[in-house]
Order: structure tokens, then sequence, then C-alpha cells
């Protein structure tokens, strides 16, 4: 056999391995940007002389017809939008559970603030009064020193006569015993406040830190929620995830305090959902509610879940327009009912104020203020 034709036999399984795909486990997987505009890594051509540089010089000349090579697949890094609402609506639920826990923790706050207030204006006018009593008994016991020139016992001993020693010692004995029960009454008064003062500040502390972990971890979900959004305006130019509901029917007239309530909702569509807000020019959930009931006279907790336990109880059949709807359980969610089925609330972080049906989110119960 020709020299020649013996080389090109021999080097035929190389150039036959440098052409073929490499084994999966060769390639590492391409790995997908970071950020909110990561998109997959085009696919390169493949190069035998680069996956294989000894194979160079025996790579087949231009003449010689190479048969192609498979396609790789493009690895699909960006989510669609069925799986970005998944995640965004997952993110909001989060986060307005963590809204709810801050209002509660913030209105326990206040609460607590406001009874420390109280305290020590009560425990003012006692300070003064144990000290007025003090001052008293510190007089009443310089003017039986005057009187006897002596202390109480040596009065008692330098009587003349028994009738005398007696009288001394019931005088004595009912002075000091009257301010001492005045002073001791106070003491213990002042002791009672100082120590309620003491354990409501320390609670007052308590509650200072978890609203601030509170935030902490609001910050978080909202992070992730803002950039949940960004990728949904790259996948579909972003706006509400909601459908637009045009021109929405005035709902009809209810009279008595709901019916303030119901024209206050009404008169909040569009504004944006902000959370620990209860307006005038935004509002979260309970803060809606809280506002347009705060309209009719009616003070609720800033909190879902506490407005479900100061409102009565009532069933689906039951409702009426300006009740409340509350959802999940536990319940972290509440709206507004106007009437045939509908609600106004406050949807979630992002989006604004708007009409939905109570069966959009899971219904935990109703409550009318």
């Amino acid at each position: 056999m020709p020299n020649s034709l013996l080389l090109r036999v021999a080097v035929l399984p190389v150039v036959t391995a440098a052409l073929l795909p490499l084994p999966a486990a060769a390639h590492p997987a391409p790995r997908a940007l970071e950020g909110p505009t990561a998109v997959a890594p085009a696919t390169a051509a493949f190069s035998p002389a680069a996956a294989h540089p000894a194979s160079l010089a025996l790579a087949p000349s231009a003449h010689e017809h190479v048969a192609p090579l498979p396609a790789l697949h493009r690895r699909k890094d960006r989510p669609t939008a069925s799986e970005l609402d998944k995640r965004i609506t997952a993110a909001a639920r989060r986060l307005e559970v963590v809204v709810e826990h801050y209002n509660n923790s913030r209105d326990d706050l206040r609460t607590t603030r406001s009874r420390i207030q109280q305290l020590n204006a009560r425990l003012r006018p006692l300070t003064r009064e144990l000290e007025q009593r003090q001052a008293l008994m510190d007089a009443l016991l310089a003017r039986t020193y005057q009187r006897t020139r002596s202390g109480p016992t040596v009065a008692l001993f330098a009587a003349d006569d028994p009738h005398q020693f007696v009288d001394r010692l019931l005088v004595l004995h009912e002075l000091a015993a009257e301010e001492r029960r005045v002073a001791e009454d106070l003491r213990a008064a002042r002791t009672r406040v100082n120590s309620t003062r003491t354990a409501l500040t320390e609670l007052a502390a308590r509650q200072q830190r978890q609203q601030s972990q509170l935030t902490l971890r609001k910050a978080v979900i909202e992070g992730e929620v803002t950039t949940l959004k960004q990728l949904r305006t790259l996948a579909y130019a972003g706006g509400s995830r909601y459908p637009g509901q045009g021109d929405i029917p005035v709902p009809d007239y209810v009279a008595g305090p709901a019916g303030d309530v119901v024209a206050f909702a009404f008169a909040q569509l569009g504004k944006p959902y902000i959370w620990g807000a209860d307006g005038p020019g935004s509002y979260d959930c309970s803060g809606l509610t809280l506002a347009a009931w705060r309209t009719a006279g009616r003070s609720l907790p800033h909190n879902a879940a506490r407005q479900y336990a100061t409102t009565a109880r009532l069933s689906r059949g039951d409702l009426r327009p300006g009740d409340l709807v509350f959802f999940y359980s536990p319940v972290s969610h509440v709206g507004v009912y106007i009437g045939g089925g509908r609600m106004i609330h406050a949807p979630e972080f992002g989006e604004h104020i708007r009409v939905a049906t109570i069966d959009s989110q899971p219904i935990h119960g109703f409550g009318r203020p």
C-alpha cells in the first residue's frame, strides 16, 4: 500500500473524532447571566481545532465534504409571563404577611407608649402627694420635739403622772400610725407605678426591636418584588398584571354609615398600594378599610387579623355593602364589600386600589364593624 494511503487511513479516526460533538460532560453547561436582563448565552460555532488542538495539522482540506454538526439547543433562562406571575404572586403574598405583622407591631408599640405616658401622668401627682405627706409628717415630728424638748421616748418617761404618760403615748401612737400609713400607702403606690412603667418601657424596647426586624424582612421581600417586576417589564412591557377595568359604575346608594364607607372606598380607586399607609394618598389593605370606616365614626386597628377579631361575624348570605371580607388563614388581607359579589381593596405592593370579585382570593370570613 502506498505511503500516502497508509497516512490517510491512519488519520481518519482522529479526524472523525475531532468532527464529532464532545459528550455532555465535556461541554460545561452555559451559565445564566445574573440580573434582570439575563438571557441564555448564544450557542457558539463548534471548533474541532479548539476542542482538540493536537488535530490542527490533520484538519480536512477545504474541498473535502464534512457533515453538518448537530445543533445545540438554546437554553431558555428567561421565565415566561405565566411563571413570572406565579413568582410575583408568591412574593407579594409574603410581603403582605410581613406588612400586616409590621402594622400589628406598630399598633402595639403605640399602645404601649400611650400607656407609659398615662402612667407617667399618674405618677407625678402621686409623687407630689407623697412629698406633701412626708413634709407633714416631718412637721408633726418637729412640733413633737418642740413640745417635749426631747425625743418621743424621753417625753413619755418624763411624764409627771401616769395619766400624762398615757395621753402622750396615745398622741404619739396616733401620729406615728397615721403618718406611717400614709407614707407606706404612697410608697407602695409609687412602687407599683414605677415597676409597671419599667415593664412597659422594656416592652416598648422589645417591640421596637421587633419592628426593626420586620422592617428588614419587608425590605428584603420588597426588593424581591421589585426585581420580579423588572423581569416582567422585560417579558411583556410591565404595567399592572391585572386587566384594565374601564369605567366602573358607581355602587348603588346605601343609607347610613355603610353608605359613607362604600362612597369613600370608591373614591380611592386608582390610588397606589403603599405598605403601612392609611391615606390620604395611598393605602395598604387594612389601611384602606380602617380609613373607610373612620369616615363613619368607627375605629379599627391597622391590621387585618385584628379587624377580623373586633368585628361581628357574618355569613355570606348576610353580607351588605360596607361589610369587610377577610382572606387567607391566618387572616392577612381584607377588602370592603360593595355588593354583587365584589369588593374594593388594595391588592398588593406595586398595584393600585381596584374592584375585584371576593372569590378572587381564598375567603376566611366576613365582618361588620
